[in-house]
């Protein structure tokens, strides 16, 4: 769970800034979303696309994690106390 709140973090981080960048109060310098991409790359640098990634894993991190075990909890509960969620049908 909380591999995945990581991956999805650093996998998404670079279109969160470019979103900001598109609705912040300089967004009439940029012509497109592309034109913000290509901007933020020659003007910043690659590590510009990550600004803000650290606050973020510890928001999202742990809270995947979280949701992760609570599933987990929830479904070892529902087939222990429950005879539909015990064993998996088949419906044929």
């Amino acid at each position: 769970g909380m591999s995945a709140g990581c991956f999805s973090t650093l996998g998404n981080n670079p279109f969160d800034v470019i979103k900001t960048r598109m609705q912040g109060t300089n967004a009439s310098q940029y012509a497109s979303t592309w034109d913000c991409f290509k901007q933020i790359l020659t003007k910043e640098g690659f590590g510009a696309l990550y600004a803000g990634v650290v606050p973020r894993l510890g928001r999202v991190v742990p809270g995947q994690g979280i949701i992760f075990m609570s599933f987990e909890s929830i479904q070892a509960f529902l087939g222990k106390n429950f005879s539909i969620f015990g064993e998996q049908h088949k419906y044929t």
